[in-house]
């Protein structure tokens, strides 16, 4: 008899436990809320910045692209000036003379691009590359070219608007302040800019590019080698 009543709470908390194992463990519907929840909280990218950036390049990588390998960098005014001679300088170092093949890997361009306020910022970056160059006796071909950057979006001014409460007229109220408020948003919407903003890119090649000497728009400034 004093068997069988040990044996009762042991029985008893069985369930209990079961029971506490099974709250712990989520549904699948709190599991997707808790990874969408994740979702939000990673910080995003700048995905769409590279993309605007890189954008009014895509015509001429695609002219490049078949027989080059194109390296694109841009500078903007949180580059590292280093960061961007290392990287040009080791792309370029990649060329072998001896195994050109004429296209692809073997025949490497760099891209370098800025908007006109890193444009300084953009010289120096190739400067130090052709001295880098120049002082391991490498060849270096450099054309610039300007292009036409991409309108930016501008922000219309906020204007603060004093809503009317009035527990009588408030349907009608709201209805005049939304038409209010659209005639305000065309009133201060700034007029599409059609002043097109050039800026310069740079291309460093270890050896001639002619699709580039080709183009009218395009000037061969430096060549170096030993």
């Amino acid at each position: 008899m004093a068997k069988s009543s040990k044996s009762a709470p042991a029985d008893a908390q069985g369930p209990m436990k079961r029971k506490r194992v099974d709250e712990q463990k989520e549904s699948p519907d709190e599991q997707g809320k808790d990874q969408q929840l994740q979702k939000r909280r990673q910080p995003k990218e700048s995905r769409t910045v590279d993309t605007n950036l890189s954008s009014p390049h895509s015509s001429i990588i695609s002219v490049l692209a078949p027989k080059y390998d194109v390296l694109t960098a841009s500078v903007i005014s949180s580059t590292r000036i280093r960061n961007r001679i290392v990287r040009a300088t080791e792309h370029v170092r990649q060329y072998n003379a001896a195994s050109d093949k004429g296209q692809g890997q073997s025949r490497p361009v760099v891209l370098l691009h800025a908007r006109p306020r890193e444009v300084c910022k953009l010289i120096t970056v190739v400067e130090q590359c052709k001295r880098i160059l120049k002082k391991e006796g490498r060849p270096f071909y450099q054309y610039n070219q300007l292009f036409n950057l991409p309108p930016e979006a501008k922000k219309p001014e906020i204007v603060e608007a004093t809503v009317l409460q009035d527990a009588e007229n408030e349907e009608s109220e709201e209805d005049d302040f939304e038409v209010m408020e659209s005639r305000f948003e065309q009133a201060i919407q700034p007029p599409p800019d059609t002043k097109v903003i050039k800026s310069l890119r740079i291309f460093i090649a270890p050896m001639p590019v002619p699709e580039l000497k080709q183009m009218s728009d395009v000037t061969l400034q430096a060549v170096g080698g030993s």
